[in-house]
């Protein structure tokens, strides 16, 4: 038979910390028997909210962190969002802030409540109109915040206020924040994931003549150019006379803009490479697509998307260490930007407590 507290006793336990312990105990001194957990050690016996902090009390041996448990348990954590309990005290979710500097993303821990996290200090962001839509590309902003789950969140002070111009249209994500490349008129650049812009006036430029040749529309992944010409507006304008001249392979769609000019990522026979916001193009060719992983995902995938990384794209900043992130087992937490037939970009969350934000990921399907 269920029963049911009166009225009083909840008003009296909610006054306390739901932290195991706390909670049976003003349950028996209200003259209420409740079954025995079992749990001698301390641990939640249910689940914990966001922004709680625990101390690791064990993990099971069936967590991808058994092996590392005699260096994680005692140690301090925030949660970050509300833990998946799972039963008899275990504990799943990613947990953040820890006391060794690391984050974790637990299958099967234990944890003791240790009560809210204290706030953190917030430097206001700088003030200006947030634009609320994603802005097409080639749009001039100021830079007003960055997100603190940007990778940038740490150099925010350096970075907010700069005026910087979109590669690329933004992807909006809670309402004002976006992500995407920019250039800003620094000669500094950010591929961001969560940043707040002010639309700024003064996005075209006078059109240039089209020299003989070059290409005046967008071009393929794959497609073999060499460099006629590279805009004044464009970082690497400086080292044009080093530049125009190279054949290089085009790793992604161009996107094109003003008549003549091409933004994207290439890759030079001469092992260089770049990622312009506007140069020009003469074709020389194509290449053949690289092939696919086996049973790679070739359509965008939805935020929460269990994944297995397969493989990352030799333009993809995380190229030299993918031999550490192959087979991770990892969940999207956005919906992946598709490109170039089976490549992904967007952020990952993955099991052993790591993450991503990849340009160009390949994934299989992960339980």
């Amino acid at each position: 038979m269920k029963l049911l507290l009166p009225v009083g006793v909840l008003v009296f336990a909610a006054g306390f910390c739901c932290c195991g312990g706390d909670f049976e105990k003003v349950l028996r001194e209200a003259g209420i028997d409740i079954p025995n957990t079992g749990a001698t050690d301390g641990r939640v016996m249910f689940a914990v909210p966001g922004n709680e902090r625990v101390q690791i009390l064990e993990i099971a041996s069936d967590d991808a962190y058994y092996t590392d448990r005699a260096t994680i348990v005692g140690v301090t954590c925030t949660t970050d969002g509300e833990s998946t309990h799972q039963g008899e005290g275990w504990h799943g979710g990613s947990v953040k802030d820890c006391d060794n500097g690391s984050t974790y993303y637990f299958y099967k821990a234990a944890y003791m409540d240790q009560g809210p996290a204290a706030a953190a200090a917030v430097v206001p962001g700088l003030p200006g109109l947030r634009a609320t839509r994603p802005l097409p590309s080639g749009t001039r902003v100021k830079v007003l915040d960055v997100h603190t789950d940007d990778a940038f969140a740490s150099d925010r002070t350096t970075i907010m206020g700069k005026t910087c111009r979109l590669d690329g249209e933004s992807t909006l994500k809670d309402v004002e924040w976006h992500g995407g490349q920019v250039y800003c008129d620094d000669s500094s650049s950010y591929y961001f994931y969560k940043a707040a812009y002010e639309e700024l006036g003064g996005g075209t430029v006078s059109a240039t003549p089209v020299p003989a040749g070059v290409v005046t529309y967008a071009l393929p992944a794959g497609s073999r150019v060499r460099v006629a010409d590279i805009a004044a507006d464009d970082a690497y304008y400086p080292d044009k006379a080093t530049i125009v001249g190279k054949v290089c392979t085009l790793s992604e769609e161009s996107s094109f803009k003003d008549g003549m000019w091409h933004g994207g990522n290439v890759n030079c026979d001469d092992a260089s490479t770049y990622y312009f916001y506007k140069a020009a193009y003469e074709l020389t060719g194509a290449v053949a697509a690289a092939a696919p992983p086996p049973n790679a995902l070739n359509y965008s995938l939805p935020k929460g998307t269990r994944i297995v990384i397969a493989d990352v794209a030799s333009d993809d900043a995380y190229f030299e260490s993918r031999s550490g992130m192959i087979g991770k087992r990892c969940t999207m937490d956005e919906q992946s930007v598709l490109r170039d037939v089976f490549w992904h970009g967007g952020q990952v969350v993955c099991d052993d407590g790591s993450s991503y934000y990849f340009y160009k990921g390949a994934f299989q399907a992960g339980g």
